[in-house]
């Protein structure tokens, strides 16, 4: 009997109990005796094979999930020094508000030669306005 009958009968020929099976050659037509032995040694290199891709595959999760958990720690430190700077300029924005304040009612009290000469010996001793400052102010921003 054909392995191709077998089949169509409802048979498993890889599941019978017996030594041998048959098989039918592509070539000639000529039914071959396959063993027992050869189909358990298919069955045994795919089972090998497939147990090596799962265990690369395992292995290329493990190392991608490192990777993240790098790159997560990167950005937490690299967010952290951001915040501080955040801190820093907020800190700066408010102390140039209130060095034009001071400036302003100093202007307001006093001779405009004396805001023009308090102006040019604050200028010469501080650094200049920050371009954002100067914008924020002109919008109207504290």
């Amino acid at each position: 009997m054909h392995v191709r009958s077998m089949e169509w009968f409802g048979g498993n020929p890889s599941s019978q109990s017996s030594t041998s099976c048959l098989s039918e050659d592509s070539q000639d037509g000529n039914t071959l005796m396959v063993g027992a032995n050869s189909l358990e040694e298919k069955k045994l290199k795919r089972r090998q094979k497939n147990r090596a891709a799962a265990q690369r595959s395992r292995q290329k999760h493990t190392e991608k999930a490192d990777e993240l958990h790098q790159q997560h720690e990167m950005l937490e430190k690299s967010n952290a020094a951001l915040q501080k700077e955040i801190e820093a300029l907020e800190k700066e924005k408010k102390n140039w508000i209130q060095t034009l304040k001071d400036h302003e009612a100093t202007c307001l009290l006093g001779s405009p030669d004396i805001c023009q000469d308090l102006l040019t010996s604050s200028l010469t001793t501080q650094p200049s306005l920050p371009l954002w400052l100067v914008e924020g102010l002109d919008l109207g921003l504290q």
